[in-house]
């Protein structure tokens, strides 16, 4: 298995609000993925993003020892529900925090099976077989239109209201995520990544860059570097994990 992380700038924005965890080799948590995009003034949001990472990882650092495989799920579950208190109490420490909340999205990988736990816009994918597949899908107001048969999702991806999400971390002090699991195979790649990759290119569009037979490094770079190349309003952030490690 391997794995890259990118997190850029952009084009348009002065600093970078993402945030992204990839293990390190010699690290004790393995296989974990994450990628928050920040949202609030002076900044708050590049806070918001890396207070919430650092509070789940270290959630499953203390209790990853002392639960059983078959918790996983309930361990993401419960380090997304502290991420969501350190980042709702930090914004009440200050009036420059104020507000300040972030997407979250962690991939799990145990035993052949993926696990995905996540609030907001960002993503994660599942590609397969020359297939692109949504995993997740977006906590925002347009979606909301979607699922009501409102708009399309055409009309979805050029909506002036696209970014505005309808659930994030720290916003309130109690935060709903949704989980999703999936059985895993060799030669899968799961893709995590920020509405400034989703919202740059199409999901045709990411599937024509992953089809290409390059290292995982390689992929991930090209997928910045379109986003950019479109015009890169946003920060973006992207995590490759290569099931098999073929590439």
């Amino acid at each position: 298995m391997k794995a890259k992380g990118i997190s850029d700038i952009g084009k348009n924005r002065k600093n970078n609000e993402d945030a992204i965890f990839v293990p390190a080799e010699k690290d004790e948590i393995q296989n974990l993925y994450i990628v928050a995009d920040g949202m609030g003034g002076c900044n708050a949001g590049e806070v918001a993003s890396h207070v919430a990472i650092e509070a789940f990882i270290t959630y499953i650092r203390k209790e990853q020892k002392n639960r059983d495989p078959q918790e996983i799920a309930d361990l993401l579950t419960e380090a997304a529900v502290v991420a969501n208190k350190a980042v709702y109490e930090k914004s009440n420490t200050d009036k420059k925090f104020s507000e300040m909340g972030t997407t979250l999205v962690v991939a799990a990988i145990a035993k052949e099976m993926l696990y995905i736990v996540y609030a907001g816009d960002s993503r994660a994918y599942l590609y397969r077989s020359e297939a692109l597949m949504p995993l997740t899908t977006d906590h925002s107001y347009v979606m909301e239109l979607v699922n009501r048969g409102r708009i399309t999702k055409e009309e979805a991806s050029v909506h002036p209201k696209r970014n505005v999400i309808t659930r994030a971390v720290g916003i309130d002090p109690k935060l709903e995520v949704d989980m999703g699991m999936i059985k895993v195979l060799e030669g899968d790649t799961i893709l995590l990544c920020t509405d400034g990759l989703s919202g740059m290119l199409s999901d045709s569009e990411i599937e024509m860059v992953l089809k290409k037979q390059l290292p995982v490094e390689e992929r991930a770079r090209n997928l910045v570097d379109e986003a950019n190349e479109k015009g890169g309003y946003d920060n973006i952030s992207v995590i490759l994990v290569d099931i098999g490690g073929n590439h």
